[in-house]
């Protein structure tokens, strides 16, 4: 059993290791501490010891599982009640978590799995066994640094004997790359984009400039083109697209949650793209200046997508919607004061037909 159990675990390891790096997918990195209140039939010397140890957990999509886990934990030189002797318990599991949002940072998660316990000192009814976990706990993202405070409490059963056992943790969460569907998120478009060269012909006394490309023919060249396949004949603006919409949805500050007082707006929005089989929209996603650039970036990535979902969910294919996010470099108002804030946390919507 043991080693079915840890030859699973290396497999799901390798599965993560293997997957494609170009897929967006997002691993997590738990190092925890967290103390165990053991069943009296484990014969242990205190009925509650310290254990610590570190998780890897791969973000899943379209699944009804949010995240699997490997984790490994480890009490050390924990004492037997009726000898000197102690002993070393490694634990390793393979979890399943889901995770429930409660706030735009603060989210409840339970979990389940299978693991096995290697007590190195084996006595009495404390023994190796499989071992089957599930608990229940809370996670807050913190703002600005990218990283989550985890708690959770756990009952541990092991097989053998059916020891029970109560485990409570604290850890601390921290990213490895992005979570961004394919569909969802696309490059941002240079703030800056440098004047094509130019090559000049002399021909009666005039210089013409040969331009870049502008294969739908709008009249905005491509590098420019924020909506590159605009209809033949489509009035566009400076953008190359047929409008600009502002949703006039705002954020509250280090959040990426829609109120539900723009419902309504969103609503009108979707129905105008399906009376309109031909329309695409490119939605557009700004923040305040304060935290660093690096955080506004991706707070701005997450408000578009917030937007994107919200038009799905009424009923618009995601192929006709994108979602860029331009962090604090597009203010339209002053970051000085909390209104002019509050006038930059927006989005926005360009239409292309």
């Amino acid at each position: 059993m043991k080693k079915i159990l840890l030859t699973s675990i290396l497999c799901a390891s390798t599965i993560f290791a293997a997957s494609d790096p170009s897929k967006t997918y997002n691993y997590e990195v738990t190092p925890f501490a967290s103390g165990i209140l053991t069943d009296s039939k484990a014969g242990l010397e205190k009925d509650n010891y310290f254990n610590a140890g570190i998780s890897l957990a791969k973000n899943l999509d379209d699944s009804f599982i949010d995240q699997l886990e490997i984790a490994y934990m480890r009490s050390q030189s924990v004492g037997y009640e009726k000898t000197t002797g102690n002993t070393n318990i490694n634990r390793t599991f393979l979890n399943a978590i889901k995770r429930f949002e409660l706030t735009d940072r603060l989210a409840a998660y339970g979990l389940a799995g299978i693991g096995y316990q290697d007590v190195t000192q084996e006595l009495d009814k404390h023994q190796d066994s499989a071992v089957f976990n599930y608990g229940i706990g809370l996670r807050y993202d913190i703002p600005y640094y990218g990283i989550a405070l985890k708690g959770d409490v756990r009952h541990l059963i092991a097989v053998k004997e059916n020891q029970n056992d109560i485990m409570y943790t604290l850890g601390l969460g921290m990213p490895l790359g992005k979570k961004y569907k394919d569909d969802q998120i696309m490059a941002k478009v240079p703030e800056t984009v440098e004047e094509p060269p130019r090559k000049i012909f002399e021909e009666k006394e005039e210089s013409l400039p040969i331009r870049s490309n502008d294969d739908d023919n709008d009249g905005v060249i491509n590098n420019l083109d924020k909506c590159p396949n605009t209809s033949p004949g489509v009035k566009v603006n400076k953008d190359g697209c047929v409008d600009t919409m502002n949703l006039n949805i705002n954020f509250d500050n280090n959040s990426a949650e829609i109120k539900s007082m723009y419902q309504n707006k969103l609503s009108q929005f979707a129905n105008m793209l399906k009376d309109n089989k031909t329309m695409t929209a490119v939605i557009e996603a700004h923040t305040d200046s304060k935290g660093s650039d690096a955080y506004n970036q991706t707070l701005s990535d997450r408000r578009a997508i917030s937007v994107v979902n919200a038009l799905k969910s009424y009923g618009i294919e995601s192929s006709r919607l994108r979602a860029i996010g331009y962090g604090e470099t597009q203010p339209i108002a002053t970051n000085e004061t909390e209104e002019g804030k509050a006038q930059n946390r927006r989005v926005t919507a360009l239409i292309n037909q």
